[in-house]
């Protein structure tokens, strides 16, 4: 009986801690919401700060139909705006995903650039900011600070002074560290790591490697960083990536392995976000556009096969695989937050067959009931919702409409039936 009694009060006080929590936190190497829930992150990074947009009122809303639940707000001490700042970190929360606030001046430096970051942090407005969204918000302390002659003392020390500033400050958010070399060492990262959380006295770090691998290096460092909460009980995201170029390679257009990382960070169940969404373009690989996703920032404006690929196509995808917590929403229900509706042909034969794949996002939304319906010319096209596919049954035009069962999210795909070319 006194054993029992033992194990019940050891499974209260576990309860009550995890009740307890306010932030986001790390348990054995998994990242948790305050309510206990997993978070798997599946997201995106935006550059507001340099955008056009830079509380999101245009960009979130677009971002937000892809059903991730994480999104990195890039951001820039030399930008005194902190208004800014608080309405963009609202505006992500308000839209169901995790803002991870990061500050990117410090790309590639270390020393003194890495201390102005910590010092922003330090503004009394941005902590307020912040913590006010401690529930949600996570603290990114410096991008991909760093280059090649960081080593692992210099990296402990560093961001164990970071941390401990950052904590005296007053944070309780989770603080995350991002790897040397540009955000790509990722075996320093998980070399160090131990040492960082145990210096945290929340123990509430969360790591974070950039995967602009070469494609030789590539797929072992996917496989590091899936092991990395199994075997080290450390909490390591992709924080951009999984990647299809770097540079270096822009010239290049033969993607990275993305996809390949996507399915081993998908079964070892480690978050990602992918650079970036488009909204703010990029500077780098022009030619190929492989650093944007979006055209302007537009949800289902694809640049390119790839951006396609990372938000809906692929089974690895983020509107495939994006679950938001339930404790995001006042009745615990999961809401559909997109839909996306893609056809292999827009030009269909009359008599040829096509298949069509229909998106609900996020993947545990309570409701994920749609319709499949066409407006057009009649007769025109025959809907087979049984097994996904539509055929020409005579010349027309029209409209291929998915509209989510609550009625208020669509989306329409232009289809033109022709006759017979043989």
């Amino acid at each position: 009986m006194k054993v029992i009694q033992l194990a019940l009060l050891g499974l209260l006080t576990c309860a009550a801690t995890v009740l307890a929590q306010e932030t986001i936190y790390v348990d054995d190497g998994k990242i948790k919401t305050a309510s206990g829930e997993i978070l798997v992150m599946r997201g995106f990074n935006e550059m507001f700060v340099w955008s056009t947009d830079p509380t999101g009122e245009r960009l979130i809303p677009e971002i937000a139909q892809s059903g991730a639940n994480t999104l990195r707000l890039v951001w820039s001490y030399k930008n005194a705006n902190t208004d800014d700042l608080e309405s963009l970190v609202n505006r992500t929360v308000e839209h169901k995903m995790v803002p991870v606030v990061e500050c990117h001046d410090a790309t590639g430096k270390w020393g003194e650039e890495l201390q102005k970051c910590v010092d922003f942090w330090k503004d009394p407005v941005v902590f307020e900011t912040i913590e006010s969204q401690k529930r949600w918000a996570i603290l990114n302390i410096a991008n991909e600070a760093g280059a090649h002659d960081i080593n692992d003392q210099e990296f402990v020390k560093t961001y164990k002074k970071a941390i401990s500033e950052l904590r005296q400050r007053g944070y309780t958010v989770p603080i995350m560290v991002d790897a040397a070399v540009w955000g790509q060492d990722i075996s320093q990262l998980i070399r160090t790591a131990p040492q960082l959380i145990e210096h945290d006295p929340l123990h509430n770090i969360i790591f974070s490697a950039h995967s602009y691998w070469p494609q030789e290096q590539a797929l072992e460092n996917y496989r590091l960083a899936a092991a990395s909460a199994s075997q080290h009980s450390i909490a390591l995201i992709i924080g951009e990536g999984p990647s299809v170029t770097r540079v270096g390679q822009c010239e290049n257009p033969k993607p990275l392995p993305y996809l390949e990382g996507m399915e081993i960070l998908q079964n070892a169940d480690i978050g990602w976000l992918n650079w970036s969404w488009g909204g703010m373009k990029n500077g780098d690989c022009d030619q190929y556009l492989y650093f944007d996703i979006s055209e302007q920032g537009r949800f289902g404006r694809w640049t390119h096969e790839p951006g396609a690929q990372i938000v809906a196509m692929s089974p690895n995808s983020v509107m495939q695989t994006s679950k938001r917590p339930a404790s995001f929403y006042p009745d615990g229900k999961v809401d559909v937050s997109g839909v996306y509706l893609h056809l292999e042909n827009a030009t269909v034969e009359v008599g040829e067959t096509a298949r069509y794949t229909a998106l609900i996002a996020p993947v545990n939304a309570h409701n994920k009931n749609y319709s499949v319906v066409w407006s057009g010319d009649e007769e025109t096209l025959l809907i087979n919702s049984r097994d996904g596919t539509v055929t020409g049954k005579r010349p027309g035009q029209g409209e291929l409409i998915l509209t989510s069962e609550m009625g208020n999210l669509s989306w329409s795909v232009p289809v033109t039936v022709i006759k017979s070319q043989h």
